[in-house]
């Protein structure tokens, strides 16, 4: 099977690394969370880059490592998921009114996944905060939204991924891409 990078993005707190879980137990390649990944090694060593304290270095950073995942899955043969995309920096930085250093722009404009991207909707039942996601429901959709342009702005095909159980999610997600 060629390489392909798939992306599941959409609202914070809507399952997708639980959908990404389930996909690394099913034998695929998969991405971990970029922005979790910062926020657990900043609140570790007591760095700002984190989402509440310097929103401009946390999106900077962010950028910086989707690209180096993006980057490190061109030697992985077929399947790769990605919880999240480097496309969700720039996003961050649209929604919070500030502009990403034109190398860290042009870097994500350079980094291109794979049709279709999977977005999760707001899902509130199970949308939770903790101690790295420290945002409520209502910015999560706002989010969304946001989202939502940006990926067909930049030309992707969108599919929305159903509000049902996680296996039947997954289910839904391998039949989309011609697997199951």
């Amino acid at each position: 099977m060629p390489s392909r990078r798939i992306v599941i993005s959409g609202c914070s707190g809507g399952g997708k690394s639980t959908l990404i879980n389930e996909l690394a137990l099913n034998g695929f390649h998969t991405v971990p969370e970029a922005g979790r990944i910062i926020v657990r090694d900043e609140l570790e060593s007591g760095g700002d880059a984190l989402p509440w304290v310097d929103r401009k270095l946390f999106a900077e950073r962010l950028a910086t490592l989707a690209v180096q995942q993006f980057d490190l899955s061109a030697e992985l043969d077929g399947l790769t998921f990605f919880d999240r995309c480097v496309v969700e920096a720039l996003v961050y930085s649209q929604m919070h009114g500030f502009e990403l250093s034109p190398p860290a722009g042009e870097a994500i404009r350079q980094c291109r996944y794979d049709d279709p991207i999977f977005v999760v909707p707001p899902w509130e039942t199970i949308f939770d905060e903790d101690t790295e996601r420290r945002h409520t429901f209502g910015e999560a959709v706002a989010e969304y939204g946001f989202l939502l342009k940006a990926f067909t702005e930049f030309g992707y095909k969108v599919c929305v991924v159903p509000q049902m159980a996680n296996e039947s999610r997954v289910k839904f997600i391998l039949t989309e891409l011609g697997i199951s």
